[in-house]
């Protein structure tokens, strides 16, 4: 009896001997299992991360408002914000240096009423640096066979004298001879693009032989042939070929409406004054002058006008290509050693200056004028110590 139970207890070691280890063979590969499905899911984010930033573009933001704000980076950047707060400037100021952004920052008033401050997702006018988006729109238009740079005005509006000897290369240069009294368009005071338009045709007269002058006549009547080339209103051709493919989040046409938006002033003894701008003022740019962005999204803009998805060297080259003795060509000066734009609209003022191969430059944005003759000289100046430190 004594041995019968001794064997027994043995074969019930035995048992709970089986039973433990069957239980930690469970385990392990319960454990096995876990790690293999977190390892790999692991595997995929990081391939999944990995290829979604090697197809953004590089040097661009992401994340909320105050990742995406960078503070003064080295001496020149720190150089740049000290000049700038000297000079009490308002708005926001993005400067890259070797492809890196060095600088992304925001100062002053978005709406001083209500004590709401800029930040880096303000959206400011940006004047006449528009023209330079509806030449991209028009490069798009000859890279889809829709026109030719070669194509004479006369082809859309033969009611207007001399269309015949007037190139659209003619117009993106603003060496066309059109001439039109601006004053009679704002006297409309209307939003309507098809009257705007209607009465620009009638309005324009011309100088014949004429070399460049400065008469945003000619990207108004540039809207409206790519109107009618592509049968959809300027707004619409503006989102769908150029907001849209890049991206652009923090860029709009001018709204009453728009929180995103700041307000401008002009600075008087008595510090910023606020002087609304009507609804027809803006309308009355249709092309040249009445789109809202970011410093980041018109970085994000001229960076990618270097990739040739959008343009090709070739075609970026005959784009900002100037007739002999001139500078101007389709929105930019091509000056000796960079690229320089401005827009200046109701008291906003936009100056951008970089380098020839993109890698070095300053996009900044202003909203209230503080400066007798605006940012332009300034800028320069800050570009050069880009330059120089880079």
């Amino acid at each position: 009896m004594p041995r019968y139970k001794h064997r027994k207890r043995k074969h019930n070691n035995h048992n709970k001997l089986n039973k433990t280890f069957l239980l930690l063979l469970l385990l392990i590969l319960s454990a096995g299992e876990l790690y293999f499905k977190y390892s790999h899911h692991e595997h995929l984010s990081v391939e999944q991360a990995s290829s979604t930033k090697t197809n953004k573009l590089p040097n661009l933001f992401t994340g909320s408002m105050n990742q995406r704000l960078i503070e003064p980076r080295n001496a020149t950047s720190a150089s740049i914000e000290q000049t700038l707060l000297e000079k009490n400037f308002s708005g926001t100021v993005l400067v890259f240096q070797h492809g890196q952004v060095i600088l992304n920052k925001a100062y002053g008033w978005k709406d001083q009423a209500k004590r709401i401050r800029n930040t880096v997702n303000t959206q400011y006018c940006i004047g006449s640096v528009q023209k330079g988006q509806t030449a991209y729109l028009i490069m798009q238009a000859v890279k889809s066979g829709k026109l030719f740079l070669d194509q004479k005005l006369s082809a859309f509006y033969p009611q207007i004298s001399n269309s015949e000897n007037i190139s659209i290369k003619d117009m993106l240069n603003m060496s066309s001879g059109l001439r039109i009294d601006e004053k009679k368009i704002s006297a409309l005071n209307t939003t309507d693009t098809k009257q705007i338009l209607a009465e620009t045709i009638r309005q324009t007269t011309v100088t014949p032989n004429a070399g460049y002058s400065y008469q945003p006549v000619n990207y108004v009547l540039l809207a409206g042939i790519l109107e009618k080339v592509y049968q959809t209103d300027y707004n619409s051709l503006f989102d769908k070929l150029l907001k849209d493919p890049m991206k652009l989040k923090e860029t709009s046409f001018y709204s009453e409406t728009s929180k995103e938006q700041a307000l401008s002033y002009l600075q008087d003894a008595n510090g910023p004054v606020y002087a609304p701008t009507t609804v027809s003022s803006y309308a009355d740019e249709l092309g040249t002058g009445n789109i809202f962005m970011s410093a980041e999204d018109l970085y994000t803009y001229f960076y990618s006008l270097y990739k040739d998805q959008y343009l090709t060297s070739q075609e970026r080259t005959e784009l900002w290509h100037t007739y002999p003795g001139e500078e101007y060509a389709s929105g930019i000066y091509n000056m000796k050693n960079k690229y320089h734009t401005r827009g200046v609209k109701a008291r906003f003022e936009t100056v951008v200056d970089f380098s020839k191969d993109g890698q070095n430059g300053i996009i900044l944005l202003s909203n209230v004028w503080t400066q007798p003759k605006g940012y332009s000289d300034i800028v320069a100046h800050l570009y050069n110590k880009v330059v120089a430190g880079s």
